[in-house]
């Protein structure tokens, strides 16, 4: 079995943190932290791989073409950017939309309603009593449910996990292709 490489260890770090992310999306902070470590971590990936295969012939013509093909790719800028501005300007700040679902019957909270009507010099005019409705019978088990996603202001349309996940597949897509030409 050949040894992991470097830039594959690098590309199982990036991997981690999206995987942090997906598991602490209910909490603001922890999210937002995991986010920045990805975004570093994702953005080392491609400068081990510089270092680690540099020497290696043929690689450095490779990785030239490469950067031309990815600077065409809008999602990998984007991304690259939002690292720079948390690594050298401000923490990322991506917006969270929550979505609460219940599936509990409504709850009648007065068992019974009654209503009087008065005419302006105080006398009734008509009374009534609407008799208690009947309870629906709770489901087997009512659940909430709670399910927090977050976006990029300038990508509202994204999720930033699923955004995340799709720059993961990129790097996987180039890291693999790396060590089958370069590394022996």
């Amino acid at each position: 079995m050949q040894n992991v490489t470097d830039t594959r260890q690098k590309l199982l770090e990036v991997n981690y943190f999206l995987e942090q992310m997906k598991n602490t999306q209910s909490s603001r902070d922890a999210f937002k932290y995991n986010l920045s470590a990805f975004l570093s971590a994702a953005r080392s990936v491609t400068f081990v791989m510089q270092s680690e295969f540099r020497r290696v012939s043929g690689f450095n013509d490779w990785y030239s073409q490469k950067q031309v093909e990815t600077e065409g790719d809008d999602l990998m800028k984007f991304l690259k950017d939002k690292r720079n501005i948390t690594v050298k300007q401000e923490p990322v700040r991506p917006r969270a939309l929550v979505s609460v679902t219940n599936n509990e019957p409504p709850i009648i909270i007065n068992d019974h309603m009654s209503f009087v009507i008065k005419r302006a010099s105080g006398t009734v005019e008509r009374s009534e009593s609407i008799p208690p409705r009947p309870q629906p019978q709770p489901k087997a088990q009512a659940q909430t449910t709670v399910e927090w996603l977050w976006y990029f202001v300038e990508l509202p349309d994204k999720d930033v996990v699923s955004v995340c996940a799709e720059h993961v597949t990129k790097l996987e897509s180039l890291v693999t292709e790396c060590e089958s030409r370069f590394h022996n």
